[in-house]
């Protein structure tokens, strides 16, 4: 069994955040991360492939934007990125397509100043975490199934394993072990969080607890595909109108191209409403990727050339996101840390300016990281 003063569970925007403004701050504990991925990322995760090293595809977000003025604490944890070329510009145009297949530059996401990681968006997390001095251990291929709280220590325990890691105190940076809908599509008995802290232990866990459970999250349905074609030449993100959204079940797709004249798609597709469970998900996964191939043609219908791309295209299969684009019932930034439980939040669901968006996460892991660094480790 590991030890440290600080357990994080989830390596994405608002988990590194956190980490790294602890770190900045020069709050003296130890620390440790734990993420069910191969790496760091979250919904800002990499896809690589092992059978070609320097093939990347950006299968969550393919970038983020922020609203001016920042606040001087997110400006600070973001400087040393932007000073090392890590946080850049986006690259490639943005465009809008409507229900009849026609294209504009103009309305909504395509107006935005978009940012990206360099070279790829995972940069972003690997480079938050490599801003810690080294005591930091960290934790990839472990997916957490039980949480247990013994006297003022939490003990996390992997899914199927032996693996444990004790903390002082625990921070989610996402609300899954939090939230009901684990229940349905993991198969548990029960909330993790909940089961660790009966209620009536904590009345701010109770309250968090009580508000998470009533939001609601947009599941994405991601297809990837490797492309026989050079995607230099065409928009990097292209946005579907409100109308084509709600008509066609998709968000956006974006392209990647790779050094070796071929491009990498994902196309972001909305969800179905369909019932997800460890049952019904294969079946699901089929379904979206099926439904998504037809689609493309109609969706690209600007772009002779890409269509017949996707036609002869590698399917690298469907990435679901089930916990992405919480949509009402934030959490409040007064449940962000509940000290008697000595347990934390962080990520987009916390109420605020940028609420649902990239920007929340990484402010929400700023902001906690403010309250902690006053903590004796």
């Amino acid at each position: 069994m590991l030890d440290a003063d600080l357990v994080v569970i989830g390596a994405g925007l608002s988990g590194c955040s956190l980490i790294a403004r602890l770190r900045q701050l020069q709050w003296p504990g130890t620390m440790a991360v734990v993420e069910a991925g191969r790496g760091p990322g979250g919904r800002t995760a990499t896809r690589r492939r092992r059978d070609e090293p320097h093939w990347r595809l950006d299968h969550g977000a393919p970038g983020f934007h922020l609203e001016d003025p920042l606040a001087e604490s997110v400006q600070s944890l973001l400087d040393p990125l932007r000073d090392n070329g890590v946080l850049r510009q986006a690259k490639g145009a943005v465009m809008s397509v409507d229900t009849d297949g026609s294209i504009s530059r103009s309305g909504g996401p395509a107006d935005r100043a978009w940012l990206e990681g360099e070279p790829f968006m995972a940069s972003l997390c690997e480079a938050l975490l490599a801003m810690n001095d080294g005591a930091l251990s960290q934790h990839f291929g472990r997916r957490v199934r039980t949480l247990q709280r013994d006297g003022d220590h939490w003990c996390v325990v992997q899914e199927g394993s032996d693996w444990q890691l004790r903390g002082r105190r625990l921070v989610l940076s996402g609300s899954l072990l939090a939230h009901p809908r684990s229940l349905a599509m993991l198969d548990w008995r029960q909330v993790p969080l909940r089961e660790a802290v009966p209620a009536g232990q904590d009345p701010e866990l109770d309250q968090a607890l009580e508000t998470l459970a009533l939001s609601r999250a947009e599941v994405r349905w991601n297809l990837m595909l490797d492309l026989p074609l050079n995607g230099d030449q065409y928009p990097r993100q292209i946005w579907l109108t409100p109308e084509a959204q709600a008509h066609w079940r998709v968000e956006r797709l974006v392209l990647h191209p790779q050094a070796d004249n071929r491009t990498g798609l994902v196309v972001h597709g909305l969800d179905s409403g369909k019932t997800i469970t460890p049952e019904t998900q294969p079946v699901l996964l089929k379904q979206e990727e099926q439904r998504l191939r037809q689609l493309l043609p109609e969706l690209l219908k600007a772009w002779p050339e890409l269509q017949s791309a996707c036609e002869r295209a590698e399917s690298l299969g469907v990435m679901r996101w089930g916990a992405s684009q919480p949509i009402d019932h934030p959490l409040p930034p007064a449940l962000q840390w509940c000290d008697a439980s000595g347990v934390g939040f962080c990520g987009d669901y916390v109420d605020g300016p940028g609420f649902g968006r990239a920007e929340g996460a990484i402010r929400s892991g700023v902001n906690l990281a403010q309250h902690l660094s006053t903590l004796t480790p």
